[in-house]
């Protein structure tokens, strides 16, 4: 089970460490990720850290902790005031709070306050994660030319090669486009997208690869008709690539 996060607001240094070291003696399972000694503190510190439990003195200096609780537009933490004076009982239960805990906090109370927390929190904790669903791969990929972007059918790419430090895409219909970009800016656009890098100077499409010879240290035959050396360097990460991508066909 996760721990509890907590924000303790207090303005005075005594009494901050007073319910600190309560809680950390008499209340596993509680993580104290902030400590504010002012209302504005309280604030940054809720919006940044998110906690799950805020313990909220009424009196703070530069406001009340009722108008931190008005800075707050949209609170999902549980609410324990700690305080000196026991009049504000009723403004505090019409901000929702979950306790009100008059100063000096009895460690007994403070316990009690602490599981209902942890109770309440659960009990609107979701059952188990959604699933994650993979987002599909998309069918085109934009690059950079001197007017604008170009976008590209990924499946029309039969293999790129590189020349220079452009690279050369050959596309089904016997079509070229040359790009301003390096096969390796390349590789790394089309890496989830059944392209493999075979060699030095070619990246290939598996779904337009007609056959794998093994021979004579192995070349690929393109869809095209082009005959493709795998380069001895690549020649294992190919070849798990093309394991993965069978498995996936």
């Amino acid at each position: 089970m996760k721990p509890l996060r907590a924000i303790i607001v207090e303005d005075e240094p005594s009494g901050m460490e007073n319910l600190r070291w309560k809680l950390q003696n008499h209340c596993p399972g509680l993580e104290i990720i902030a400590e504010c000694l002012s209302g504005q503190e309280a604030i940054s510190a809720i919006r940044t850290y998110l906690p799950d439990l805020l313990f909220l003195d009424i009196m703070l200096g530069d406001m009340t902790g009722f108008d931190v609780l008005k800075a707050i537009k949209h609170p999902s933490f549980e609410l324990i005031f700690t305080t000196s004076y026991d009049e504000y009982a009723i403004q505090a239960i019409k901000n929702n709070a979950l306790d009100y805990l008059v100063k000096p906090v009895q460690v007994d109370e403070l316990q009690d306050a602490v599981a209902k927390a942890r109770a309440k929190i659960l009990q609107h904790a979701p059952a188990s994660p959604a699933p994650v669903m993979a987002s599909p791969a998309p069918s085109k990929f934009g690059f950079p030319i001197s007017t604008g972007m170009q976008f590209l059918e990924v499946q029309d790419v039969i293999y790129a090669q590189a020349e220079d430090n452009v690279a050369v895409l050959h596309l089904v219909g016997k079509k070229e486009v040359r790009l301003t970009k390096t096969l390796s800016w390349l590789e790394e656009q089309l890496a989830s997208q059944g392209f493999c890098r075979i060699h030095n100077s070619y990246l290939i499409n598996l779904n337009q690869m007609t056959e794998y010879i093994r021979n004579e240290g192995g070349y690929v035959i393109m869809s095209d008709g082009k005959a493709i050396s795998v380069s001895r360097r690549r020649k294992d990460d190919f070849l798990l690539s093309l394991e993965k991508w069978e498995g996936n066909g």
